[in-house]
């Protein structure tokens, strides 16, 4: 079975898109999808295939093309796409910009509830669960919804390249670590969150190498969904310090690839909130008896060619400044293992230069 329950409906099987796509519009009365697309999702073999599958009554509108930042410009216009063309869904397809932007558009109408939402990532480093990350550059004036529908397909991802491929499987790596270790009471999420963190630790690197490797592509799509799911108990501090020196850097198209240089130095700030959870850490990654986590996760970065410092991207003291404020208001910084205000991330910033 394809169909697993757990706050949406998720399908999860190779080749789903063409088997769960006509019935879930089908199931749902959907006839006129909103489709929203970025460049990870419009390579012809993944594009067509979605055209392939969509029923023959179905009429999408399409817009496509979009890539990091959206402006806010962009989202008032796609809403206004939706009720224009008297669309009655949305669905998300690509990466996580396409995703971000399915999740942000308003579908509402006077005295109807909003229009059901289907995200189908393209990609292993989104879902279309848990925060919007930084694919928008303004806040929607409302809260972007969780999909009623996630199709997972990891034969769709084969196409993304190993660079790409290595800053998602980082990102959802420490997506997972940062569920796991915040400070939210949630069961079930951590249990999720350590699974995640057990695929992406196991399967990252083969995913790299080797993309046509289904298999561990497979893997790493599911480390993304868990990612999204655990994701609801809130992430921390290297997701906080990563969008904000992202966003002072002026990176629009590489979200996770300052992880791997940041996560030694926000663990060893957190370390003392979470010492008792740092060996349950260790045994989900594989790691020896005693060995220290935040070192063997950042081995795995060198080994995908991840930067290892900051201090590349040439930010002054006043940059470094403004970033570590924007991360101690990060939704992120709420919930991370340790209270840190805007001057330990300075400090935290100037040790990973």
């Amino acid at each position: 079975m394809s169909l697993i329950s757990f706050v949406t409906r998720i399908h999860f099987a190779d080749r789903v898109l063409e088997d769960a796509l006509p019935e879930e519009l089908e199931q749902l009365g959907i006839r006129r999808p909103l489709i929203i697309t970025d460049e990870a999702g419009e390579h012809e073999d993944c594009i067509d295939r979605l055209w392939d599958s969509l029923p023959a009554d179905c009429d999408p509108v399409h817009l496509g093309g979009f890539r990091p930042q959206v402006k806010g410009a962009q989202l008032r216009a796609a809403s206004s796409t939706f009720r224009r063309k008297t669309c009655d869904a949305v669905i998300g397809f690509g990466g996580a910009v396409a995703l971000d932007l399915a999740r942000a558009i308003d579908t509402r109408r006077p005295g109807q509830q909003a229009a059901q939402l289907l995200t189908i990532p393209t990609t292993t480093e989104s879902v279309g669960l848990g925060p919007v990350g930084g694919a928008i550059s303004r806040p929607p004036v409302f809260n972007p919804r969780n999909p009623s529908v996630v199709l997972c397909d990891a034969t769709l991802t084969v196409s993304t390249g190993a660079y790409a491929t290595a800053i998602a499987g980082m990102d959802t790596l420490t997506h997972c670590l940062e569920a796991y270790l915040g400070t939210a009471f949630n069961p079930p999420a951590d249990g999720i969150a350590l699974e995640g963190l057990r695929r992406a630790m196991r399967n990252l690197l083969r995913a790299v190498e080797d993309g046509q490797d289904l298999e561990a592509r497979r893997e790493m799509l599911a480390a993304a969904l868990n990612a999204g799911l655990a994701a609801r108990k809130g992430l921390g501090g290297i997701d906080a310090a990563a969008k904000a020196l992202e966003a002072e850097a002026g990176i629009r198209d590489r979200h996770g690839s300052l992880n791997a240089a940041l996560l030694p130095h926000v663990l060893a700030f957190n370390s003392p909130a979470v010492s008792d959870r740092l060996p349950v850490v260790r045994d989900a990654i594989g790691a020896a008896a005693g060995s220290d986590v935040a070192t063997v996760i950042a081995e795995l970065g060198e080994r995908l060619g991840l930067p290892d410092r900051i201090g590349s991207l040439g930010l002054g003291r006043a940059a470094l400044r403004r970033a570590a404020k924007a991360a101690a208001a990060d939704p992120a910084n709420q919930t991370n293992p340790r209270h840190a205000t805007a001057e330990d991330y300075f400090k935290l910033l100037e040790e990973a230069c």
